[in-house]
Parts: structure tokens; sequence; C-alpha cells
């Protein structure tokens, strides 16, 4: 159920990223993964659709930010041709680099209008939810960042490198994370300019947030909320 809207709500400015940089070798065939038909549209289409639902008078989306491979501007436009975006909400279609790291730092450079906080989504995640999108926006205004995620169901073990488990790990205090992540814009801006030189390589923003400014408030996640990887993901997030 979504939020009961006052007089008295207090407007907070967004910049969403979307991320659509990458091959989608896993997915195999010739059409990336995020631009694949969904609906009346992509992939993609649908999870800025999502985004662009968000209540106005609540959430102010002041950047709109999609990543796309080099050379790829063109294609990602027309996978977002069905989309209608409002006149004041500016769309841009930024090219990727060689990591997903490196590819949400270009968008974040790319933010101009100084947003509250900033929300980094997974194009291939078509079926999130506005529910799930502004629990976790709410979280990250109160905590200064936040994700979603889901308990795993399978016992989780540690695996040597010759295939033996070396230790029983507890599923009640494990997470599969999800996206959105969302976060304090300028601290996030301040990390990942920090991140980029440090050498090392980030496996998501939040381990890039945890390494300088903090904690990152965990929210539930939707089962529903899948990433679209392997052939055969897409038809079975639609059964769901």
């Amino acid at each position: 159920m979504l939020k009961t809207i006052s007089m008295t709500t207090k407007v907070s400015s967004i910049a969403i990223i979307i991320t659509a940089a990458g091959s989608s070798t896993r997915m195999g065939g010739s059409i990336k993964k995020e631009y694949l038909p969904l609906k009346d549209g992509t992939v993609l289409s649908n999870c800025a659709k999502t985004f662009l639902k968000l209540p106005s008078n609540i959430y102010n989306i002041v950047d709109f930010i999609i990543t796309c491979p080099k050379g790829g501007i063109d294609d990602c436009k027309k996978a977002l041709a069905s989309l209608k975006f409002e006149s004041k909400i500016n769309v841009q279609i930024v090219e990727g680099a060689a990591t997903r790291q490196s590819s949400v730092f270009n968008a974040i450079k790319a933010v101009k209008h100084n947003p509250q906080i900033i929300a980094i989504h997974d194009g291939a995640r078509p079926f999130v939810s506005l529910e799930l999108i502004e629990k976790t926006l709410d979280a990250a205004l109160e905590y200064g960042a936040s994700v979603p995620a889901c308990q795993p169901v399978d016992a989780r073990k540690e695996i040597a490198e010759k295939g033996f488990i070396v230790r029983h790990l507890r599923r009640s205090s494990l997470a599969a994370v999800q996206t959105p992540q969302c976060f304090a814009y300028e601290k996030m801006l301040e990390a990942h300019q920090k991140a980029s030189l440090d050498g090392r390589e980030y496996t998501d923003d939040t381990e890039i947030w945890g390494a300088y400014c903090g904690q990152v408030k965990v929210v539930n996640g939707q089962a529903e909320n899948i990433k679209i990887t392997y052939p055969g993901d897409l038809e079975r997030g639609q059964r769901k």
C-alpha cells in the first residue's frame, strides 16, 4: 500500500540512474537483455516507467540518467521509444565504461541539479514495484543510504578453491541485495571519486558507501524484483 499524502508532506529532490551499459553475455542472443521486448515496450522502458510513477508532490525527479554501452546511444533511445517522459524531466543517456563501477561513476558525474538522494537501479530489473522504490528512497532520506534485500532460502556455504566447504553461514545474518540502492548524493559522489582512485574493484555501490561513508540501512526486498540474467528469466518473471 502506498503512503498517504498530506498537505504538509515535504518534497524531496531525487536523481534516478538506471544502469544498462553491460554486455549481457550470459543471456546469449543478439539483443541486449535490457532491450528485450516486455509488455508494450522493453525491459528497460518498463524499469523507467515505474520510477516515473513516483508522486511528484513527494519526490521531485531532477535528473534521470540511463547508461548504455559505448557507441550505443541510438539503440538505447530505440529501447525507450515507447516511453513518454514528462516535459520537465530531461532524460540523459550516458555512455558507460569497462566496469559497472566506472559506468555508475560516469552517470553520477552527469547529475546536474544537486539532488538530496540518488537512486541507482539495474536496468535488467523490470519488475521493481513503486512501493519498493518509495520504501528504499524513504530509508535513504532517513539514514543516508539504503538497499532492498531478501533473506536467502537455501543454506549458504563458503567454498574453498578445491571445492570443499570451509564455513557454514547463518542464513539469518545473510541477505541477497537488490536495487534500487539509494544514497545521499553529495556523499556518494565523493565516495565514488575516492573509489575511482584506490585501485579496488567494488561489487556494488553499497560496498563503496561502506568503505567511505558508513552503514547502509536494509529494507525488505521483494522476490518479484528479479534481475534478468539468463535465458528464461524474463518468462519466469512474468509468471510471478
